[in-house]
């Protein structure tokens, strides 16, 4: 059993983690962005915003775009899983861009055509 001193403690903590997590930039709460940005690199996605890493996590508003930069050359495609959704091209070369906008709220998961489940990311639109 765990000593209600620590609990309270680990309450406390989960509380102030959870207080800077809004959906706003820089966790302000307030309405999502309505861009965000991954890097693709040597088998990762990173999130610009947050870096948050394979998966990368994102949240932007409805309507809003996704714009996937590859910083390092590697042959790396941008897969959803979802039904209706295109598959990148293929890129190659560092410098190399996809954008897609997101028109209807919900949780999109994504991963690399090349290397699956080894690169992921999702994107949540509010």
């Amino acid at each position: 059993m765990i000593p209600l001193r620590t609990t309270s403690l680990i309450s406390l903590v989960s509380a102030i983690l959870l207080a800077g997590c809004g959906d706003g930039p820089a966790g302000t709460g307030g309405p999502p962005p309505p861009t965000a940005s991954i890097d693709v690199g040597n088998i990762f996605f990173q999130s610009v915003r947050n870096e948050s890493t394979d998966p990368a996590i994102d949240t932007v508003a409805t309507g809003g775009t996704v714009t996937w930069t590859w910083v390092e050359a590697g042959t790396h495609t941008v897969r959803f899983g979802d039904a209706g959704f295109p598959e990148s091209p293929t890129f190659v070369d560092g410098g190399s861009v996809f954008s897609m906008p997101f028109p209807v709220a919900g949780t999109y998961t994504y991963d690399c055509g090349v290397h699956g489940t080894v690169m992921t990311g999702t994107v949540v639109v509010k």
